[in-house]
């Protein structure tokens, strides 16, 4: 099956869609919590060991369940987190071994490198599917090739001259800085909480 229908719903013209019903969630946790795990990673140089174990473990507090951080191959698992934040896009093995670190979900692995480089990686969760793919179950979520399909997807909505007013109208919603694939993504985020207000799947 080829990727480009699986994601049958991320595209330019969604997007400019959900940016003209877009409203700001108010007072939420997810929101405001979000700049301080970016600047956690802005002003470090190189990712240690301590950091990985702080940022996981405050990468799962947005998630609804307790992360099993497996650090066995460790300097590996650091040398591909420090390719990212130096503006690398990783490649679907190295995903794959940063996936089987965190707990094994590529969704808390896309939150955690969303937060070392926010201009590469966007998140991934089962909101961004469903709204994505338009399924009702998760099945695939945990697939790099799909994630990086994803990925390859959001650039070229971003480097679309159309995208550029759509950031700045989005980024103006909040008191802080926000990418331009951070703006995509949340788009489709608050989209499917606003048509599916209980998650299914």
């Amino acid at each position: 099956m080829k990727r480009d229908s699986q994601l049958i719903n991320l595209n330019l013209e969604n997007i400019l869609k959900e940016a003209k019903l877009f409203k700001p969630p108010i007072e939420d946790s997810y929101i405001n919590t979000y700049p301080e795990f970016i600047n956690f990673f802005r002003n470090k140089n190189e990712i240690t060991r301590h950091d990985l174990v702080i940022s996981s473990h405050f990468v799962y507090g947005w998630m609804p369940t307790i992360i099993d951080l497996n650090l066995d191959n460790l300097d590996e698992v650091l040398n591909y987190l420090n390719l990212a934040k130096a503006e690398n896009l990783l490649n679907e093995d190295q995903l794959e071994i940063l996936k089987n670190a965190i707990n094994n979900s590529l969704v808390g692995l896309s939150k955690l490198l969303h937060f070392i480089n926010p201009d590469i990686y966007a998140i991934w969760d089962s909101r961004i599917y469903r709204y994505t793919t338009g399924r009702k179950s998760s099945f695939g979520i945990g697939e790099p090739k799909l994630y990086l399909h994803y990925l390859t997807k959001i650039n070229e909505i971003k480097s679309n001259p159309v995208f550029e007013n759509i950031h700045l109208k989005i980024s103006n919603h909040f008191n802080y800085p926000i990418t331009a694939t951070r703006a995509i993504e949340i788009l489709m985020f608050e989209a499917d909480k606003r048509d599916h207000k209980k998650l299914i799947g």
